[in-house]
């Protein structure tokens, strides 16, 4: 059989590790739909995003991190779940080279209840084929609390857009005879629900040796109740609007230590904010071209009345601001300085007085029958909740077009070397190397041969090395 010889040469900084679901109701359509030319970048599928939703939810319920020890699907579907969005994920990534990594981590669980078994993180990659030692990351967690049922809005809706824009951005790199130019990581976190541990193990344990190699995090946060829906699809309710909590560049109380980033961060971040604000109008532009022009809504007497959607005067629907939240696993990734967005919708249910139309996330009524009733005012599936979940993958892949995020660069077929999560880098201690996350797009079998830099080699998938001294080894 020919093999190829893969030579891959490491770059280490060492040094103190960075610790830290038949439409019902609204819909979107019109007597006469008129879609337009669609713009170059990757568009996702609203309505693939949607069944992706209602599958998971309505078969992988009570996803509690830390107790899944072979439990029926009905009990516990944590496992099944995770190993039903790896696969899918892979389906869409098909020729691109997806690895998986199951990343193990402890947890101590509830009081009174201990955790039972490890959490763990799942993350897929493909390699970029011009820079795959630069990181682009997708985020969101698929965990859920002890007594919630499908958390479904919380965050299963975030499963489903990554897998909406895995799918269009293959789709895109196919069509155009391209691959990513940077390498592309899609993660669902666990124990989020606890402590935001799974995304903290992410950036103490598995990339702390590589943190300056991430360029941009996205997290995809219980998303669907949101802009263009009206709680229960009445008119006289106001448009719900979707958020983007953006790395901030003052302190706040989330981030007291922002006027610590150095020049380079502070600059992407700022590069990065701008270019979210293309991003909406573009996305608002991509669905109006796609048809999705005028929505219907309950205006009393059984009569629905339509309304013009993803008009130009609308785009302040999506309110772009300092990310105050917190609460989700954008926090470990903006304290270590990347830019980050993360996109949410509804999140007023636990305020002092909110508003009728606040979602229960974190509550057994989170399904997607009720994401629906809140859309639509059924249980059916509603456009609005479908063009609602579909918007931050759309916002998401244009973000990932753009060259100084994760752009893309023409294929060729020869193979790609890259190294996968680089953990802590301290001088003293082991260092365990990974280049599963190679690629040949030849399907011919690659031999491994390492140079450390420091008048050591190795050769293999995986090896290990220790460093006697700090400094900067290529």
């Amino acid at each position: 059989m020919h093999q190829r010889i893969l030579s891959i040469c490491c770059m280490f900084i060492l040094a103190i590790s960075f610790l830290l679901p038949a439409t019902a109701g609204a819909h979107a359509s019109t007597p006469t739909r008129t879609p337009h030319d669609l713009a170059d970048f990757p568009t996702v599928d609203p309505n693939y995003i949607y069944n992706q939703l209602f599958y998971m939810v309505t078969h992988f319920q009570r996803r509690e991190a830390g107790y899944d020890r072979n439990l029926p699907v009905n009990v516990n579907g944590h496992d099944e779940f995770a190993a039903y969005w790896s696969q899918e994920i892979a389906r869409d990534l098909q020729g691109f080279g997806p690895q998986a990594r199951r990343d193990d981590f402890p947890v101590q669980g509830w009081d009174e209840r201990p955790a039972v078994v490890p959490a763990f993180n799942v993350e897929v990659s493909v390699p970029g084929v011009k820079h795959p030692e630069q990181v682009v990351v997708i985020g969101c967690h698929y965990d859920g609390e002890g007594f919630s049922t499908q958390s479904a809005n919380d965050d299963a809706s975030g499963c489903a857009i990554e897998l909406g824009v895995a799918r269009a951005m293959a789709s895109y790199w196919r069509t155009h005879h391209t691959s990513p130019a940077r390498t592309l990581r899609f993660v669902i976190f666990d124990a989020e629900e606890q402590g935001l541990l799974g995304s903290f193990h992410y950036i103490n344990n598995t990339v702390n040796g590589d943190l300056h190699s991430i360029v941009a995090m996205f997290n995809e946060e219980q998303n669907g109740i949101a802009y263009p829906l009206r709680y229960q699809g009445l008119l006289n309710n106001p448009v719900l609007p979707f958020n983007i909590d953006l790395s901030p560049l003052q302190n706040n109380g989330l981030y007291p230590h922002q006027d610590q980033l150095s020049q380079q961060q502070v600059a992407n971040i700022t590069h990065f904010r701008a270019l979210m604000q293309q991003a909406v109008v573009a996305a608002f532009q991509q669905f109006y071209a796609m048809g999705d022009q005028m929505l219907s809504y309950h205006a009393g007497n059984n009569q629905d009345v339509f309304r013009p959607i993803f008009t130009p005067d609308q785009v302040s629907n999506v309110r772009q601001q300092d990310d105050t939240l917190g609460g989700s696993d954008q926090i470990p990734f903006t304290l270590a300085g990347v830019p980050c967005a993360t996109l949410v919708g509804n999140s007023s249910y636990y305020d002092p007085q909110p508003p009728a139309w606040s979602y229960p996330f974190d509550q057994p009524e989170d399904t997607i029958q009720m994401m629906n009733t809140y859309a639509s005012g059924g249980s059916r599936q509603s456009q609005a909740l479908t063009l609602a979940l579909a918007l931050p993958g759309m916002i998401t892949g244009w973000m990932l077009h753009q060259p100084d995020i994760l752009g893309e660069a023409p294929a060729d077929q020869n193979p790609i070397a890259a190294i996968s999560d680089i953990g802590q880098t301290q001088v003293g201690q082991n260092v365990a190397l990974d280049a599963s996350a190679s690629f040949d797009p030849q399907g011919h079998t690659l031999n491994y041969a390492w140079n450390f830099g420091d008048g050591a080699s190795a050769t293999g998938i995986a090896v290990n090395h220790t460093y006697t001294t700090a400094g900067d080894y290529t």
